[in-house]
């Protein structure tokens, strides 16, 4: 009796085992019977099926990413770029994800070669500029990426059950064979601007050095006039000041007039020959009051 209860009892648990499964916080889980879906598990939680008649089939929810290889592509003026992206996406439609691709492999297979057909037909309606460019306002990298993302985005959504969340473009360089004819391109573009700069700042020098010129050339000429002016203003004061001494003493103001000529021509390398009756003859020989008198 005790044997029957054992069995029957390892029966139950056994069939409870086998028909029942969990499903993970990280996975879908589909229903299938005799290969047909029936049920899809999106939320965590124990569930039963029928052993030996339905399967299981589990799929990742979380986050997954794609890195398609390097692939070379070729511009609407004939140039080669390469570019390498990525993707972000996770099974959004577990139904549509099983009957289309089942694995995660063959879904990445599929979203590599949709990628690079949205990104060549992209690349290739747009010139080379718009993708490299010093120029900001040649630059449309950003805007041409999302209009490839949302194309993607929909045809992921619609033949393969999967929800892009993001397409970026990890590198995007140049064929290895055309570097140095690019590098070459900066370069001279580089040189080309600043040889610009140079003249442009030559220009801006030559234009501050004559208005410096002219501003200097007018303060001399102020500076000469003032000059004249006060010149004139001295010398008028200064015959003035003679006219009132000669008036005063006349006799006192040729003998002072003698001694500066004294000073004048007379130095101490000097040798002066004069005649006795030489007007300056007096003034050495004689007072103020004979210096004076012719």
């Amino acid at each position: 009796m005790r044997t029957a209860i054992f069995v029957l009892s390892t029966a139950v648990v056994l069939g409870a085992l086998a028909s029942s499964f969990i499903v993970g916080t990280t996975e879908y889980a589909v229903l299938t019977r005799f290969g047909r879906p029936v049920r899809i598990y999106t939320a965590p939680g124990l569930h039963f099926r029928i052993p030996l008649v339905d399967q299981v089939v589990r799929l990742d929810s979380r986050l997954l990413m794609t890195e398609p290889p390097v692939a070379e592509y070729l511009t609407l003026d004939k140039k080669n770029v390469v570019a390498r992206p990525f993707l972000i996406w996770r099974v959004d439609d577990p139904l549509r994800f099983l009957q289309s691709v089942v694995l995660r492999e063959a879904a990445e297979a599929r979203l590599t070669a949709v990628t690079s057909s949205e990104i060549g037909a992209a690349f290739g309606s747009v010139p080379f500029e718009a993708l490299v460019s010093t120029d900001p306002g040649k630059m449309r990298l950003g805007t041409i990426l999302a209009q490839v993302e949302e194309r993607v985005r929909e045809t992921a959504a619609h033949e393969y059950g999967i929800r892009l969340v993001s397409l970026r473009i990890e590198r995007l360089s140049f064929p290895q064979q055309n570097e140095e004819s690019v590098f070459q391109r900066m370069r001279a573009e580089r040189q080309r601007i600043a040889k610009q700069f140079r003249s442009e700042g030559e220009e801006a020098s030559l234009r501050i050095r004559a208005e410096a010129d002219r501003e200097r050339s007018r303060i001399l000429a102020e500076a000469d006039r003032k000059a004249a002016e006060i010149r004139g203003r001295a010398d008028a004061e200064a015959a003035r000041i003679y006219a009132d001494a000669l008036g005063t003493d006349p006799e006192f103001y040729r003998f002072v007039r003698t001694l500066e000529s004294y000073d004048k021509i007379i130095d101490k390398d000097t040798t002066v020959i004069l005649p006795a009756d030489s007007p300056l003859m007096k003034g050495l020989m004689t007072g103020p009051a004979e210096a004076g008198r012719k």
